[in-house]
C-alpha cells in the first residue's frame, strides 16, 4: 500500500479530519477513490475525500459541532445516504459516510493500517472497498476495481467479495468486474 497516491490538499484534509475524528473518539476508515489509489498501480484523479464512520446519533451531533468549531460547514444528508458532507474554503470537500449496516460497520472495524504522512491511518481493506464500489456500480467504480484486481491479483480474497455481492444480489457485478480486469490486463497500460 503506497501513500504516495495522496498529495497536497487532499492529504491536508485527510489529516485535519482524522485529527478531529480521533479527538471525538469516532472509529473511521478511509474509503472511496483515494483509498482505491492506495491499492492500484496508476493513480486516478479525485477531488474529494471519503471516510466511513461508526458512530451513534449523539456522537454525530457532537462531531458536527466539532467540525463547525474548526471552520467547516456541515451539510447533513440523513435520508439519502447517511452522509455528513463537510466543506471548507481552504480544503477539498469531505464526505463522512455513516456506517448503518452490519457490512459497513464490520468493514470499518476490520480496516487495515496504512502509514500516511508518517501517521497510522485506517483504510478499508481492498476486498471491502471492492464490495462498496461494485455496490455503487458507477463506471469509475468498475475502473477502480479492475485496476485494483490487476495490481493486487492473487492478494484479493475473491471468495469474500463474491459472498458479499451474492448476499446483496449483485453477483453479476463481480463477474463484470473480473471481465473488465482481464480486458484491461490484456490491453496493457
Amino acid at each position: 500500500m503506497s501513500a504516495d497516491a495522496i498529495e497536497g490538499s487532499l492529504l491536508d484534509a485527510l489529516l485535519v479530519v482524522h485529527d478531529v475524528l480521533e479527538a471525538e473518539g469516532v472509529e473511521h476508515a478511509l474509503c472511496g477513490g483515494l483509498a482505491a489509489n492506495l491499492y492500484r498501480d496508476e493513480v486516478r484523479a479525485t477531488v474529494d475525500l471519503d471516510l466511513y464512520l461508526v458512530c451513534s446519533a449523539p456522537q454525530l451531533v457532537s462531531l458536527t459541532r466539532a467540525f463547525e468549531g474548526r471552520g467547516w460547514i456541515a451539510h447533513p444528508a440523513w435520508h439519502q445516504a447517511e452522509l455528513l458532507r463537510l466543506e471548507r474554503a481552504d480544503l477539498p470537500r469531505v464526505d463522512l459516510l455513516i456506517a448503518s449496516t452490519e457490512f459497513e460497520r464490520d468493514a470499518v472495524q476490520h480496516a487495515s493500517q496504512a502509514l500516511i504522512a508518517e501517521r497510522e491511518l485506517r483504510v478499508l481493506t481492498p476486498e471491502d472497498l471492492i464490495v462498496f464500489k461494485l455496490t455503487a456500480g458507477r463506471l469509475r467504480d468498475y475502473e477502480d476495481v479492475a485496476a485494483m484486481l490487476n495490481a493486487r491479483g492473487g492478494n484479493i480474497d475473491h471468495l469474500y467479495v463474491q459472498r458479499w455481492l451474492e448476499k446483496f444480489g449483485l453477483s453479476d457485478r463481480w463477474q463484470r468486474a473480473l471481465e473488465e480486469a482481464k480486458r484491461e490486463a490484456a490491453n496493457g497500460p
